[in-house]
């Protein structure tokens, strides 16, 4: 239904992971400040909302360079009205967290969080707003997968109640307040391998009380308008590739409100002029970040070999290196990420902070799931069946090894896997190493997904600073094959 007037609208967002320049087809910050603009202009939308999920602080070197401050500055310039916190909002560490929320303009919620040294104030559970005699309270929910989905040392003294006993005590609390609409801001997502007390579509299924929930944590596209119960359910994927645009006009008698609902991408902001002063402050900041990324880490008697076309059809010093680091990162048992995450070399001599970010450019983060040995299989077929061409998803491993047949039919090559120097055994669970994107079925490793969640860890490229600062680089052009062939 089409309607001339709204009474609220809501622009949402949910883990951009520092996103913000407009990079790998993400939505510019300085072309969405002239369509908030735009909406805010036109009194046709009501009361205009913006608002992130959470998994936003942290991702890009934009963003981890500064530990989160140039996101907070720009979110303050988008004139951002509330977020909610992602369990990788707490990479930098609590104390820098506390910084981060005292330095922003918009409010943080999370309605299950609870610093049990009560060190901070920053973090409410919930906020009352009021228009034209009708109630509105947003309250936030962080995942309580936060306990093991940053560094344990990252939360220490903090707690995440269960989100569903933490809402019953919200809607006790609130009884006599007579509020006639709640915006759930949720980092919960609807991942099927989460428990359910913990996802979003159970909690609108649970509390027919909630209007609006606007979630975040699977990087899930909910492209409808999906309403469960009496809530409307927003979600746009991840990287700020897309955003929520969510009009509501306003049935105060029946409370049945009308919803329009929209996912916008890069190519509807686009249509925007970007705003001059915005882009300025994304230049200052990249500008004074150049220092940061011209920091050298350690000197290469070789190059290291990372050419896109390289990576993606076989192993190089490069790609052991960095799985290398990741193994020695995370103690699991192998690591398996693929080669289309790496897009430059690097030459001999002085090796820069900046020279391994653009050559692994993507901020995924590394995740350790728990697979069965079967899934494991079927993970490294995919990432062979390309062998000898080019393809994204060519297997880049450390701690096993893999004996295949190229001449067999892709998908069915693989004649032996040794993992810890013992053949591997279908039945078994092992503790599997790989990035953020693979772990959701990523370049086609699906089997991936069965696999449940244990813990996370940095972005890639700062895992491989961080183990070249400590080794240093010993590489050589010639290299001991992990994964072999006939």
């Amino acid at each position: 239904m089409n309607l001339k007037n709204f009474d609220l609208t809501f622009i949402h967002l949910n883990d951009i992971h520092g996103r913000v320049n407009g990079e790998n087809n993400s939505i510019s910050f300085s072309k969405l400040f002239t369509f908030l603009e735009t909406l805010r202009s036109d009194k046709r939308n009501g009361r205009v909302f913006v608002i992130d999920s959470g998994d936003t602080l942290h991702g890009t070197s934009f963003a981890n360079l500064s530990k989160g401050e140039s996101i907070v500055e720009l979110f303050n310039s988008l004139k951002f009205d509330y977020a909610t916190l992602g369990n990788h909002d707490f990479n930098f560490g609590y104390e820098q967290l506390k910084k981060l929320l005292n330095e922003q303009n918009y409010k943080t919620l999370a309605l299950n969080f609870v610093d049990n040294e009560k060190l901070n104030d920053k973090i409410l559970p919930f906020d009352i707003i009021e228009i034209n005699d009708f109630k509105i309270c947003f309250f936030g929910l962080i995942t309580p997968e936060t306990y093991y989905k940053t560094n344990s040392k990252n939360i220490k003294n903090l707690d995440f109640k269960n989100p569903i006993d933490s809402v019953k005590e919200l809607f006790n609390e609130l009884k006599s307040e007579h509020i006639d609409f709640y915006v759930g801001i949720t980092h919960l997502g609807c991942d099927k391998t989460t428990e359910e007390d913990y996802q979003s579509i159970h909690l609108a299924k649970y509390f027919s009380e909630i209007n609006l929930i606007l979630d975040g944590h699977s990087h899930t596209i909910i492209d409808k308008k999906l309403i469960i119960n009496n809530a409307l359910i927003s979600q746009t994927g991840n990287y700020n590739n897309k955003i929520s645009l969510i009009k509501v006009k306003v049935d105060k008698i029946n409370k049945k409100h009308i919803f329009e609902y929209k996912l916008l991408n890069k190519n509807d902001i686009d249509l925007y002029e970007a705003d001059i002063d915005i882009q300025n402050k994304i230049d200052r900041i990249t500008k004074s970040q150049e220092n940061m990324l011209n920091s050298v880490i350690a000197k290469t008697k070789f190059p290291l070999i990372g050419d896109r076309d390289l990576v993606r059809k076989g192993e190089t010093n490069f790609t052991q290196l960095i799985t290398d680091a990741i193994l020695w990162k995370t103690k699991c048992d192998a690591v398996l990420i693929n080669g289309g995450s790496i897009r430059d070399s690097i030459e001999a001599g002085d090796i820069k902070v900046g020279d391994i970010k653009n050559s692994i450019p993507f901020g995924n983060y590394i995740v350790i799931k728990k697979i069965q040995g079967s899934d494991l299989k079927l993970a490294l077929e995919n990432g062979l069946k390309g062998f000898p061409q080019n393809l994204g998803a060519m297997a880049q491993v450390a701690g096993l090894k893999v004996f295949f047949d190229s001449n067999k039919p892709p998908l069915n090559r693989i004649q032996n896997i040794v993992i810890n120097d013992t053949p591997l055994n279908l039945n078994n669970y092992y503790h599997i190493a790989t990035t953020d994107f693979m772990a959701l079925g990523g370049e086609e490793y699906t089997s991936f997904i069965h696999g449940e969640e244990l813990f996370s860890y940095p972005a890639v490229e700062d895992i491989v600073i961080e183990y070249i600062k400590k080794f240093g680089v010993n590489s050589t052009l010639n290299i001991v094959p992990r994964l072999i062939t006939n």
